[in-house]
This record gives C-alpha cells, sequence and structure tokens, in this order.
C-alpha cells in the first residue's frame, strides 16, 4: 500500500496545483495570470497614465512662451483680445488648440474671467491653474495686463527651473532602484540554484529516533512563490520609482511595467528555464 504522507505523492501534489489547467504553450497557470496583468492591464494604463503626463508635461513647458508672446503683444498697443487671437496663430503644443478656443470665447464677447477660468480647467495642470489664478487675481484688483502677464511668464519659467533642478537630482535614486529591483532578482536565482535545486533533486536525509528516510523538496509551490515576490517586487518599487523621478505615483506604473516584464523575462530564463515551451 502507497502511504499518502510519502515526499513523492506530497511533491506531486504541489506540482499538480501549479499546473491543473490545460497547457499547450509550457505556461501554468501563475505564468497566465502574471502575463495577462502585465499585457492587459499594466502596459495599457501605463501607456494611457504616461501619455497624459506628455501631455501635461508640454503645456508647462510652452506656457511661459504663450505668455511672453502676449506680453510682448500688449507692449506694442495690441489688446488684450488681439494679442491672444495672434498667439493662437503660432504653435504651441498641447496648448495651440485650447488657446484657439480661448481667443474664439474673448473674440465673441465673453468675459476674460470667464474665459480664463475655462481655459484653466481643460489645461488641467498645477502650474496652468496657478498661473490663471496669478492672472485672474491681478486682473481683478486692477493693473496694467502686459506686467501681469509678465510676471507670470517669469514665475512659471522659475517653478519650470526649480522642477528641471529636481528631476536632475533624484535621477540617480531612479537607478538605485532599478539596481536594487535586479539585485533582489539576483539574490533569488543564486537561493534557488545552489540551495533549493540541490535539495529537490537530492533530497533531504532525516533521522528522529526510529524513524529515517529522505525527503525532498516541492519546486512547484516554491517556484510559484519566487514568481510573485518578483512580480510584486516589480509592481511596488515601479511605483517608487515614479514618484521620485517625477513627483506622481501614476508614472510609475510605466516602470512598474518595465520591471514586472523584465524580472518575468529572466525569472523564466535562470529559474524555470522555459519559455513558451522552449527550453533555455
Amino acid at each position: 500500500m502507497i502511504d499518502p504522507t510519502s515526499p513523492t505523492i506530497i511533491t506531486t501534489r504541489f506540482r499538480g496545483v501549479d499546473h491543473f489547467i490545460p497547457n499547450n504553450f509550457g505556461l501554468s497557470l501563475n505564468d497566465w495570470i502574471v502575463l495577462s496583468l502585465i499585457i492587459l492591464v499594466g502596459i495599457p494604463s501605463s501607456l494611457i497614465y504616461e501619455r497624459e503626463y506628455r501631455r501635461k508635461r508640454e503645456i508647462d513647458r510652452n506656457l511661459p512662451y504663450l505668455l511672453r508672446e502676449i506680453s510682448d503683444a500688449q507692449k506694442i498697443g495690441m489688446s488684450l483680445p488681439r494679442a491672444i487671437t495672434e498667439a493662437a496663430k503660432r504653435e504651441y503644443g498641447p496648448l495651440t488648440l485650447e488657446l484657439k478656443k480661448f481667443a474664439a470665447k474673448i473674440s465673441w464677447g465673453v468675459p476674460f474671467p470667464k474665459a480664463m477660468e475655462t481655459f484653466m480647467r481643460r489645461m488641467d495642470t498645477p502650474l496652468a491653474r496657478q498661473a490663471s489664478i496669478l492672472i485672474l487675481e491681478a486682473e481683478r484688483s486692477g493693473g496694467t495686463l502686459e506686467r501681469i502677464f509678465e510676471s507670470a511668464e517669469k514665475f512659471v519659467q522659475e517653478i519650470l527651473n526649480i522642477q528641471s533642478e529636481r528631476e536632475g537630482q533624484m535621477r540617480p535614486y531612479l537607478y538605485i532602484v532599478y539596481i536594487a529591483f535586479f539585485i533582489f532578482i539576483a539574490v533569488i536565482v543564486i537561493l534557488y540554484q545552489a540551495f533549493f535545486l540541490p535539495f529537490s533533486q537530492e533530497g533531504i536525509n532525516v533521522g528522529i529516533g526510529s524513524l529515517s528516510g529522505k525527503i525532498t523538496i516541492p519546486l512547484g509551490p516554491l517556484t510559484a512563490l519566487f514568481l510573485w515576490f518578483v512580480i510584486v517586487e516589480g509592481f511596488f518599487s515601479g511605483l517608487v520609482a515614479g514618484k521620485m523621478s517625477s513627483g506622481t505615483v501614476k508614472h510609475g506604473l510605466i516602470h512598474s511595467s518595465i520591471m514586472m516584464l523584465v524580472g518575468y523575462i529572466i525569472f523564466k530564463a535562470f529559474i524555470t528555464q522555459d519559455f513558451f515551451g522552449i527550453t533555455l
């Protein structure tokens, strides 16, 4: 009679849990879950947030040029509607379309504060919002508009310089996050290859009183556990990298997707040593 508690039966059971779905590509259930998270969730969402991040970044970069153009136009005697209309004929990246709408509203007789508030909402960047509030408050309190736009341009440019300096200072920490992630993977690979794999093949001799025998380590659940260690570490390391480099966690999704995908490929190459049924 076969002992149901024997190491061979236990190992077979654990491996059965990891491979209980039909498989034509050499992938386990954990592989399908990880690839689905990366390809169907991680990459699309990170690309969406990355596109929005770049759009807002371009808005902020072009904002000082727009304010300077309007200020210079008013210095030579142009009215504010005419200055904005002339500025809308130039290229300011994502600002161009919204600027044309802004100029059209002013030409239709919409009050300047109301048009500016709409413009501020559609820009939806902290820097554009701060500059718009500054212009609105200065316009309400009275003053020369060309000086107001000139002051706003200097304010925006100074903030951009501060942000650029901060990004330069934080860039080394971004590299540190990536290096730490790859060190984490290297430690897992070394532990697996030098410790767990030999024990699973040769077994461990155990002797307690009259009971003695050899116990083997089941690799199925252990491999799945290491895989999820890599994926979870890559996800949160990417979020940290995004927060440190750009100040927003959403921007870290692109780093999370890169780390999870690279970590998965390294895991398949050095631990399971197979990828889509191909032995590496």
